[in-house]
């Protein structure tokens, strides 16, 4: 009788466990914004000629396009000039949801403006080609969120990332359950 109760209290524990449906996770344009100035956080050195350093990321969603625009205080520090130049820096990219790594990642960005304060516009057209050139290569593929590992438990049940929605407040993440 025992073993009876056994198999239908098991039947029952696996049917709710099956049940479990997707489960949705929101990213919001402030978690973006956190998790690029702190990969940013460390100067990048282009050409060995020029440090450039990011922050203060605006990050905006377009649900239209699907992509994400971002602006950046920016300071360019080279020897050729003696001193910093501050400036902003304008990205935009589409965004995807790599299953390898568990994150959204940044593709097909394109560097939309880079201008410098107090550069003629002779010398910010120079920055500019060289920033859309160089710039799209460098942040291609780069991790913006990575999902929580808590996300991913639930109830006992494993989940797994099955599609990704750009809002115009966030990001929508939805979590499939793994049988």
């Amino acid at each position: 009788m025992k073993i009876k109760y056994f198999v239908v209290l098991l039947a029952l524990f696996l049917s709710a466990c099956a049940s479990l449906g997707d489960r949705t996770v929101n990213v919001s344009e402030t978690d973006v914004q956190n998790m690029l100035n702190k990969k940013l956080a460390v100067p990048i050195q282009l050409l060995k000629i020029f440090d450039v350093s990011l922050s203060n990321s605006i990050v905006k969603f377009d649900k239209q396009t699907g992509r994400m625009q971002t602006t950046l205080d920016t300071v360019l520090d080279s020897q050729l000039f003696g001193k910093s130049i501050t400036g902003k820096l304008g990205i935009s990219g589409k965004l995807r949801f790599d299953a390898a790594s568990q994150s959204i990642v940044l593709d097909e960005p394109a560097v939309e403006q880079f201008n410098l304060d107090g550069a003629g516009d002779k010398y910010n057209e120079i920055f500019n080609s060289l920033a859309k050139t160089v710039g799209g290569q460098m942040l291609n593929g780069m991790a913006l969120y990575t999902v929580k590992p808590e996300d991913l438990k639930f109830g006992g049940a494993t989940y797994a990332p099955k599609d990704m929605q750009v809002t115009d407040q966030g990001l929508q993440i939805t979590l499939s359950p793994q049988r």
